[in-house]
């Protein structure tokens, strides 16, 4: 399914999305509304992506 990461087109599995293994160790997914997308401590979001949302990749700080 398509859904928009920083503005751009992006094509995500549906279901548990691995964020760890996407886009690296340390960053963190937020909706377009400003809500965090919650994962567990492998990094494996807690909640679908929604088909044609978007979202923010951004990193987080230490």
């Amino acid at each position: 399914m398509t859904v928009f990461i920083n503005g751009v087109a992006t094509e995500v599995p549906r279901g548990p999305i691995d964020l760890r293994s996407m886009f690296g160790q340390d960053v963190m997914l937020v909706h377009s509304t400003g809500a965090l997308l919650p994962a567990n401590d492998y990094g494996i979001l807690l909640h679908s992506l929604q088909m044609g949302e978007s979202y923010f990749l951004v990193t987080r700080s230490s």
